[in-house]
């Protein structure tokens, strides 16, 4: 949290004109705690930032003194703090279930206390706690599994954007499923869209130029990624890959072998991945 709290909290109480028995009245707690921040030696509970916000009529930036660029450039920081614990140095390009998995939740809960409002942050914690709640157990792993829902439906009650609310939907649906809510995954699984049948998907064949290619890149990254998660859940669950063996996908398969035998789509293939994480 911003050293910078404790003078814009002194200094908006000053300029309101209140004192600090109002604003602990207000907020429901001690004058002491109120006492406390001002001097630096706390901070505020996360879920008490956006009532002393509209209580002074400003944002929470504005609480800790945070332009709008330094936010963007400190979340980019963290963003690539947790790639390089999560993501970077794959050999196959992929996000591994438990690698880093600890420090990427710690990293991502310190950041939302500096940031409690971003739902790209709080998406991603949510990804995560529900992958740590997979491997625990009876108390602990309903406890996770709490967190990570309340995150979701966070997201789904104040944010407009569709790409976060689409992701916050499918982790709702893995958490309902987890949890014993079987009918009520099933539902959100239901609503959602076919995979060809997404925004990547009707915008290859709407744009033109370097925008097409860097749309068809991402779409097959995507969809390799889609394919590869297929295959693990297969592994996993012991299924047939009978299927591989029809006509049609023998076909489009030959089809891919010979494309990628190609150097030039090889070269495309392996900028793809730098591209789209800019």
């Amino acid at each position: 949290m911003s050293v910078k709290f404790n003078e814009n909290l002194r200094a908006l109480r000053k300029q309101k004109g209140n004192t600090q028995e109002e604003l602990a009245k207000f907020l429901n707690i001690s004058v002491q705690s109120v006492s406390k921040w001002e001097c630096g030696d706390g901070h505020p509970d996360i879920t008490l930032l956006p009532l002393i916000a509209s209580y002074y009529s400003v944002t929470i930036d504005t609480l800790f003194g945070v332009s709008e660029i330094e936010k963007q450039n400190r979340i980019r920081e963290i963003s690539d703090q947790y790639y390089k614990l999560r993501v970077d140095k794959q050999p196959d390009g992929t996000l591994l279930k438990q690698r880093g998995l600890d420090e990427g939740i710690k990293l991502i809960r310190n950041a939302l206390k500096e940031y409690p409002n971003d739902y790209w942050l709080m998406q991603l914690l949510a990804s995560d706690v529900w992958w740590k709640s997979r491997s625990c157990e009876g108390a602990e792993r309903m406890k996770l599994l709490e967190e990570a829902e309340i995150l979701c439906d966070r997201i789904m009650q104040k944010c407009t954007e569709t790409v976060y609310r689409n992701c916050a939907e499918s982790i709702l649906c893995m958490i309902y499923n987890d949890s014993g809510r079987y009918e009520k995954a099933l539902e959100i699984a239901s609503q959602s869209c076919d995979i060809c049948d997404t925004a990547g998907h009707r915008l290859a064949y709407i744009l033109k130029g370097e925008d097409l290619i860097k749309r068809i890149r991402k779409n097959i990254k995507d969809l390799t990624m889609e394919l590869y998660v297929s295959v693990l859940q297969m592994e996993e669950n012991k299924g047939s890959f009978d299927f591989a063996r029809d006509k049609e996908i023998q076909l489009q398969l030959e089809v891919i072998t010979k494309a990628l035998s190609n150097q030039p789509l090889f070269v495309f293939l392996n900028n793809a991945s730098v591209e789209n994480n800019r």
